[in-house]
């Protein structure tokens, strides 16, 4: 309900604010209040009423800039709420990658609260929204519905207007046409060819109050006006600005950023604070946003790691027409793995669809370490080499182009796991997983499948034909 005046110099007061905090981070300061009445960019503006806006602000490029978009955001968030405290503030950083990380979600949380009575939607959203603020990690809690907004009812005495011969059209054109305005034509001017709109409304002096609703007066066919509270009853009431629905049903949404935790363990402990609470009847609630994608593409992502790695130990079943040595090269994954978690938790990287991505990329690459082993081993001892001797010179013939091969692979991923160039951040966890995974796998690698192949083999003895060579 607050007037687009009293926001306006809210507005203001804000963007003087943000320029003497993050001021020379910033390059342009755009602030959008009000939603323009009959406009087409009312459709594409966020804003409800005059009440609420939104402030944008274009930073320099990152690497003209000490401090990231979060930073700044955490730097500017305790100014803007202790200015404004019976304000509604919220934070949201802008950029694809942040879109492509959240999986197109704005805000990485999202609960939906489903159920048709919308007040017992509104306080259980308030329930949710106190309890997702207590949780650690959060930031800029938000319920998608706002409060109701003031409105006039105009509620028309059907029976009495159509005794006066008018109809409900009638009475709604002639408020419209007092309030908002109502085209009446379309002017074109015969030297430039520009056509303007010709609108008929009220002066702004006859509807500078809400007494003026009474003054309206409609004519009825026999030409007489009549006064719009002589057919209708006039009160004030509010009523919602707008309602949403989702699933075929009216949905709440309560939003939230994280902050200095990962999302999966901010959710995580969401939902258990969820489950205790008791829901009203016909109402329930929903994890939706990234947290929903994000599972989702964890379990299609386990499952193509699995193909992946049934997939590669069938080709080398194969191949070397043996299941045993396919069994000792596919030693070298878990090998990988144990460097994937040892290079996040140093870097302090979370494990997330990226480095996921980059573990089954790290699955294919690792595994060409313990063919070469293998492969050169089982054509030494087909020349008749022993067991020993040709695991010794095989380890020590192949030494050289494994180390070639991973340190190629490293070097070249280096740029990518720094994060050089606008953007790299999103690429950053992948290439972390594939260095950990690689380096800590290569040098297990050069030992572990060894030994694991001389225990198989004495265990296990067999002959080798020279026909029975792996192919190169």
């Amino acid at each position: 309900g607050t007037r687009l005046e009293e926001s306006e110099r809210v507005a203001a007061s804000m963007e003087e604010i943000i320029r003497k905090t993050i001021g020379p981070e910033t390059r342009a300061i755009h602030a959008n209040f009000g939603i323009p009445s009959g406009s087409i960019s009312a459709i594409y503006s966020r804003n409800t009423g005059p009440h609420m806006g939104y402030i944008r602000c274009r930073l320099v490029d990152p690497k003209e800039r000490k401090l990231s978009s979060d930073a700044l955001m955490d730097k500017l968030r305790p100014r803007l709420l202790h200015e404004f405290p019976g304000a509604k503030i919220f934070f949201t950083s802008g950029g694809i990658v942040r879109i492509l990380i959240s999986f197109g979600y704005e805000n990485p949380i999202d609960l939906e609260i489903l159920g048709y009575d919308l007040k017992v939607s509104e306080k259980l959203a308030r329930e949710v929204a106190a309890i997702v603020h207590s949780t650690p990690g959060t930031r800029d809690v938000r319920i998608s519905r706002e409060e109701d907004y003031p409105q006039q009812n105009i509620v028309i005495d059907r029976e009495r207007a159509a005794l006066l011969g008018l109809s409900v059209a009638q009475i709604a054109r002639a408020v419209q046409t007092f309030v908002n305005g109502y085209q009446a034509s379309i002017f074109s001017d015969p030297h430039t060819g520009n056509q303007y709109n010709i609108t008929v409304r009220a002066r702004e002096s006859n509807r500078s109050s809400l007494s003026d609703l009474s003054q309206i007066f409609v004519f009825n066919p026999q030409g007489q006006p009549i006064p719009l509270d002589n057919i209708a009853n006039i009160s004030k009431g509010a009523g919602p600005i707008q309602i949403e629905r989702k699933y075929q049903q009216r949905v709440i949404h309560v939003t939230a950023n994280t902050s200095g935790r990962d999302l999966g363990s901010v959710a995580e402990e969401i939902q258990a604070k969820l489950d205790k609470l008791q829901l009203p009847p016909n109402l329930k609630i929903k994890l939706s946003g990234a947290v929903e994608s994000q599972h989702e593409s964890f379990i299609a992502l386990l499952g193509a790691f699995i193909l992946a790695v049934v997939l590669v130990y069938m080709v080398l079943a194969s191949q070397f027409k043996s299941l045993i040595d396919p069994f000792i090269i596919m030693f070298s994954v878990p090998m990988g793995l144990i460097g994937v978690l040892w290079a996040l938790f140093l870097t302090e990287t979370n494990l997330s669809v990226t480095s996921f991505m980059g573990v089954i990329m790290m699955a294919g690459i690792v595994v060409s370490n313990g063919i070469l082993l293998v492969d050169y081993t089982n054509r030494l001892r087909g020349r008749g080499m022993g067991l020993e001797e040709a695991v010794i010179l095989g380890g020590r013939t192949r030494l050289r182009p494994i180390l070639m091969t991973t340190l190629c692979t490293i070097l070249g991923l280096i740029p990518m796991a720094v994060g050089m160039g606008e953007g790299s951040e999103s690429n950053a966890p992948m290439a972390i997983a594939v260095i950990g995974g690689l380096s800590v796998s290569t040098l297990l690698t050069l030992v572990f499948i060894p030994t694991l192949y001389t225990i198989f083999e004495t265990r296990f003895k067999r002959e080798i034909s020279p026909e029975e060579k792996a192919p190169t």
